[in-house]
């Protein structure tokens, strides 16, 4: 029998783990190209919670989860284009600058996606338990939201939980009407 001189479907284990943000963003982003499809495929990655189609469409916050997947996937992109750029044009090219400009306008637009989902009310229960789940996902990915590290009613955890809050009210009055 011939032996093999190497196996091809493991990965060499001396490879150096990348701990930065852009491997980060790429894992988060990863987890939800495939949701990105259809908002009954979004709500479904989101929570095991039946959502009724009709109620889905008609709460902002599934159109919020979209955009939010789709401009963390656009950031990504964004941030190997300037990877690529600087590697092989050099960091002060004009090709890595231009780069890095669409870099940040896309890191721009994440991050105002993201203070529309933590000050948008959800329409719905599932639209409550589908943006939570979205911020431990991104958390547990190791991902930030934008200024974290802002203690109180102007930071954005804080505007998240209000907003949750409220909006859970709002759905328990309609409900009691």
């Amino acid at each position: 029998m011939i032996e093999a001189d190497r196996v091809l479907s493991t990965p060499p284990t001396n490879t150096p783990v990348d701990t930065t943000r852009r491997r980060l963003l790429a894992v988060a982003a990863g987890a939800s190209v495939a949701s990105v499809a259809s908002v009954g495929t979004l709500a479904a990655a989101a929570m095991p919670v039946v959502v009724p189609y009709d109620n889905a469409c008609a709460d902002p916050a599934f159109a919020l989860i979209r955009a939010k997947r789709e401009a963390d996937v656009l950031h990504c992109w964004a941030i190997d284009a300037l990877s690529a750029a600087e590697e092989w044009q050099g960091p002060s090219s004009d090709a890595a600058r231009k780069a890095d400009e669409r870099c940040d306008a896309a890191g721009t637009n994440v991050n105002e996606i993201d203070w529309k989902l933590a000050t948008t009310p959800p329409t719905t229960l599932a639209g409550v338990v589908a943006v939570l789940r979205l911020a431990n996902l991104i958390e547990d990915a190791g991902c930030e939201w934008p200024l974290t590290d802002t203690i109180g009613p102007e930071g954005w955890h804080y505007q998240l939980r209000a907003t949750m809050a409220a909006a859970i009210e709002a759905i328990i009055r309609q409900k009691a009407v």
